[in-house]
């Protein structure tokens, strides 16, 4: 679930900055990572480790990232799928739950009392005073947590 995009698409920047968060898999051991809408309403991200890419939502609605080249779209069941098979679910208590079954990987986001997203490997992220998404750690937040 390492850097896989999020789950709530209340608001479409922020959709598109958790999805950048949990997009890619290629990324399973990723620096230190920032995500920020350009004037164009595209997520921008850039990671201490070199990578970079940026979210954007085609008029299907399907989000592409153009550094992993995976895509994400909404299921029938309100489920986020990409196109490297990993599927996130939001569960009964709010929390995110993603799950790869090509590589075994598992991952639970939540918010906490201070409004921060906490993954259950450890990662943290805050938006800071400028509105950009800061994480810390090794995955990046679901696109279902995109919008939050």
């Amino acid at each position: 679930m390492s850097n896989q995009p999020g789950f709530w698409l209340a608001t479409r920047p922020l959709s598109l900055i958790a999805l950048l968060l949990g997009l890619t898999p290629q990324i399973v051991f990723a620096a230190d990572c920032t995500y920020r809408e350009n004037a164009l309403g595209n997520t921008i991200y850039q990671c201490d480790d070199g990578k970079q890419g940026t979210l954007r939502e085609d008029a299907l609605g399907n989000i592409n990232d153009s550094s992993t080249g995976i895509t994400w779209r909404t299921d029938p069941l309100g489920n986020l799928k990409g196109s490297d098979g990993t599927t996130y679910r939001k569960d009964a208590l709010g929390h995110v739950r993603g799950s790869n079954a090509k590589t075994g990987e598992r991952v639970t986001w939540r918010e906490d009392s201070l409004g921060n997203l906490r993954a259950s490997d450890g990662t943290v992220c805050r938006t800071n005073a400028l509105g950009q998404l800061k994480c810390r750690g090794e995955s990046t937040p679901p696109p279902l947590l995109e919008g939050k």
